[in-house]
């Protein structure tokens, strides 16, 4: 791996390898329906979620995919500790696999489907190969749905007030977002959510879903089918959309068997 790519997988590691991160439960049901308005239900398909967190997503997608064959992959241990430790309450969930790993390092496909909710900005390193990997691990026909922010004026801004947060980080900052979480949220999310959160609002997005990045994806055969909007859960978060890509075959493929 060049020492470019040891320094990104590197900051990846320190930033999230010893946190845990929950995704509201609107935003999984939500991406669970996306999902499930597309994939196949009548057979056994592979379905992998890159940056899993603690498994909100991949559980409710065992409830409605008895048949499918379902894996997580994050970066953070203990969100995959705290993953692994629910199925015993989830009689669908058993079945459900969870690795901690890096994706770029992560080999386990070719899959029928992946998904990856609010991860893909915030994997460091080169946009190309982590989209090249995206499309090799899909199967030829394969879908990747992608939750992820858009490129826009408001997102563009926030990004550069998170550079600049992160650039003036101290212990006083911290308590002061998590106090102002607090009034925003404090109805809804406990202190353990919001503590969660407070790191997300020092890292700026690696990349935003643009024209370019849509060019990216489909110079490796990965074709924009849908695109859904995605309700903010709060003020402080990135405007995301969801959009669900198909991967062409390729020529080879097309060949007869």
């Amino acid at each position: 791996m060049p020492p470019q790519a040891d320094s990104a997988a590197g900051r990846a590691h320190g930033e999230f390898a010893d946190k845990t991160f929950t995704a509201p439960a609107e935003r999984s049901d939500r991406m669970r329906d996306i999902v499930l308005a597309h994939v196949p239900r009548d057979r056994a398909i592979r379905l992998l979620d890159v940056g899993c967190g603690t498994g909100s997503l991949l559980f409710r997608l065992a409830d409605a995919l008895p048949m499918a064959v379902l894996s997580g992959v994050d970066i953070s241990s203990a969100n995959i500790r705290t993953a692994r430790a629910q199925p015993a309450g989830r009689p669908a969930a058993v079945g459900v696999r969870f690795e901690t790993a890096d994706y770029l390092d992560y080999v386990a496909g070719p899959f029928d489907a992946i998904v990856t909710d609010g991860v893909l900005h915030l994997i460091p390193g080169d946009t190309a190969t982590l989209v090249r990997k995206l499309a090799s691990d899909l199967v030829p026909g394969g879908l990747f749905f992608c939750s992820m922010p858009f490129d826009c004026a408001y997102n563009r801004a926030f990004a550069g007030v998170r550079r600049g947060l992160r650039a003036v980080r101290s212990s006083w900052l911290d308590r002061l977002i998590l106090k102002v979480g607090r009034f925003l949220h404090g109805a809804e999310m406990d202190d353990e959510r919001l503590r969660e959160r407070v790191d997300y609002m020092y890292i700026a997005p690696e990349r935003l879903m643009s024209k370019p990045l849509a060019a990216c994806f489909a110079s490796v055969g990965l074709r924009g089918v849908a695109t859904y909007p995605m309700e903010s859960t709060s003020p402080s978060q990135l405007k995301h959309q969801v959009t669900v890509f198909v991967r062409e075959p390729d020529q080879a493929l097309r060949q007869p068997a």
